[in-house]
Order: C-alpha cells, then structure tokens, then sequence
C-alpha cells in the first residue's frame, strides 16, 4: 500500500474545507442564485473511480477525471459501472468506500465497539467489515480489474474505467444467457477458478471452463485498443494440432498471447483489496481528525499543583463545531479525569498531589456531528502533562 500521494492530499484539502463549512456555526456564508450552494463533492476511494455512473434524488453524471462525484447533504446515492448496480440507497459522505455500502454494515459502524483503553471507536468494526464483508471485497475486486491502472492504491492516478469497456460491460450485460453478478456471495465463489491455466479453459475457444459471473464478464472484454489484434478469437487447439512447423508454433503463441491479455480477478487478489479498503477507511478518519487538535497543546505543571485543569477541543478555522460523544480517561499515576462536557467540547483532569511525581496523559475521544453526513467516527487525540 502506497502513501497518500499529493494528488491525493489537494483533494483531501477541498474535502476537509467544503466540510469545514458544515462545521461553522454560522455556516458558510454565500449565495444559492444558481441552487448551488449546498451542493457537496465526494468521492468513492481516496484516489476516486472516473465513470462510474451515479445518482441522487438531486444530482446524477458520472465520476470525473478525480473520481468525484455531486451530492446534497442527506441523500443517498446509487453508484453503477456502466449497467451493473454496484450499491443503492448509501447516504451520501465526502468519501465513500464500498465497507459503507450496505445497511448492515453502517449500523455495525454506528454501533461500533471499544478498544483497549475500554474507550470507544469504530475502527474495530472498520477493519472487520475490511477483512469480512464479502460485498465491500468483491465489487473493490471488480473495480480493479475493470480499471485501466493497477489494483486501487497502487498509483496516485484516479482509477479510470473506460468507455470501451464499459460498452463491453453492458454487451454482457444485455444478454440474458450470461449468468447476473451477485456481489454478496463469498469471495472464494465470486472468483471461481482462483488460478487460471491451459487446465480451465476451453480448448477450441480458449474461455473459461465453469467460472464465476465476474470471471466470465472479465473474460469477455478485450481491454486492449479496438481492432487490436488481441481481441480476435484466439486459434483453437484443433487448428494448431492441424498445423506444422513454424505455422504451429505460430498459432500457439497467437493463442497465448491473446488468452494471456484477458482478465480475471485473479490479477486483483483478496488480500490486496482487504489491504486497500482497511487503509483507505484509516487515511479518511486521520484525514478528518487533522482539523481538531487539543488547547492546551502542552502542558507542564509542578509536583504541588493539584487543581482542576481544563483542556478542550478546538477547530482549525473555525468559531464553532458540535460534537455527538465525549469521553476522556487519565492515564498515570494519581491522575484523574473531574468531568466531561460534551456541549462545550472540554475535559477537567486532575493530579492528586500525595502520588508519586509521574507525568500523565489525558486521552480525549469524540465524535463530531457533521451536519452534511452521518458520521459514525471516533478521534482521539492526547494530551501529555509533564510534572516538572
């Protein structure tokens, strides 16, 4: 897995200050003369898809070349590639991963778990739906191989789906022999054969033997350029038995290489999409957790002070934030937390000054109300007190 890449960090910026807007008491000021002015941007990934179809109750297009899709805070949206419905009824956020797809996997994210500290978070139920949720794993798996760049986070490129291959896409589609894509069914049965050989296919047209529905969708789109020699049929086992010398072994490699150039998942494996998605979900929440920080910052008082201190949560850029939960814990010797007020954003700690001189770390945790999404989040952030 990649770091976040530049391109990555600029829309991640725009992200962070169309959301801090939703943040402000005050909100953001401006005129709607065009009905524009609560319209919001996301994207699906942090790198984005382009062409991907979408729609809202307001807005509907395909992703741009930023992968960026138009919403209103407090729709849903229902995401396609070409024909194919990847999910539907998702209400709308500034990035969307395919772990917040379904009901049931939000409501495990808003009911969420805690952690060692006996303190609460999503992240747990996040990395599970990662390594677990068959419909997040698989439709990352297609999105990938459908794509023209490699697996998502590998590049710092937008992952582009064509418009050649989603026309393939929606040829498959459009004939009702081939076998409809079911995104909820394990893993293992949506990428049937794991490893593709001479052995699982057939041996005068080079298809797949019994494969799963994306196999076989993949195996039918030639993704090299129109009229590319690749995306002719490839010479039967027959023909090249019929042949001799230089024409066979002609023929045989004709066939290989044009068998080699299609797809499977096979290239987009389960542990590179479960890699992706736990990270992907991770930079978002650290991304998000970027604008708040923790006033005072530092903090070093002397081994006879024991009044009650105040620390509190602060904004970057802005006068004023609402926040769902708030929970602290002391950790150290003789240090205890007094109170917590949610609606002000502080916490009261103390030091019992009759305990050993130790330092001791105030851990703050909150889930902030963003107006424009349901934010099911916790950030953390700490506050070392040095006794000096």
């Amino acid at each position: 897995m990649t770091t976040q890449t530049p391109r990555y960090a600029a829309r991640m910026i725009t992200t962070l200050l169309t959301t801090g807007c939703l943040l402000a008491l005050a909100g953001c000021g401006g005129s709607d003369s065009d009905g524009n002015g609560d319209l919001r941007t996301g994207t699906l990934f942090t790198q984005g898809v382009e062409n991907l179809h979408y729609e809202t109750r307001s807005q509907s297009g395909t992703t741009n070349e930023d992968g960026e899709f138009r919403y209103r805070p407090g729709e849903t949206l229902t995401f396609r590639v070409g024909n194919l419905v990847l999910a539907e009824n998702v209400p709308a956020a500034p990035l969307l991963t395919p772990v917040d797809f379904t009901a049931e996997a939000r409501r495990q994210l808003h009911s969420g778990g805690t952690d060692n500290e006996n303190l609460e978070t999503h992240r747990g139920i996040e990395e599970d739906l990662a390594e677990n949720n068959a419909i997040a794993i698989n439709i990352t798996r297609l999105l990938s191989a459908l794509a023209e760049q490699d697996n998502p986070g590998s590049s710092e490129e937008t992952l582009e789906i064509t418009q050649r291959t989603i026309d393939q896409l929606n040829s498959y589609l459009a004939d009702d022999s081939n076998p409809r894509i079911d995104f909820s069914v394990s893993t293992e049965s949506f990428s049937r054969p794991d490893n593709v050989s001479n052995d699982n296919r057939d041996p005068e047209t080079g298809d797949l033997i019994d494969p799963s529905p994306a196999n076989r969708l993949l195996d039918s789109i030639c993704f090299e350029p129109e009229g590319d020699e690749l995306c002719e049929a490839p010479p039967t086992q027959s023909e090249i038995d019929n042949a001799s010398g230089e024409q066979q072994e002609e023929l045989s490699d004709e066939r290989s290489n044009i068998l080699n150039a299609r797809r499977t998942l096979e290239g987009a494996t389960t542990g590179n999409a479960i890699e992706f998605l736990s990270q992907d979900t991770l930079d978002f929440r650290n991304d998000l957790a970027t604008a708040f920080y923790l006033d005072p910052g530092t903090l070093t008082i002397s081994p006879s002070d024991g009044r009650i201190r105040t620390v509190a949560i602060k904004r970057t850029g802005s006068s004023g934030f609402s926040l769902k939960r708030l929970e602290a814990k002391a950790k150290g010797t003789g240090w205890a937390v007094h109170s917590v007020d949610r609606q002000e954003g502080t916490v009261e700690f103390y030091r019992n000054t009759s305990s050993p001189a130790e330092s001791g770390t105030i851990l703050v945790n909150f889930k902030v109300d963003y107006p424009g999404f349901d934010n099911y989040r916790w950030f953390r952030k700490n506050l070392l007190v040095e006794v000096n």
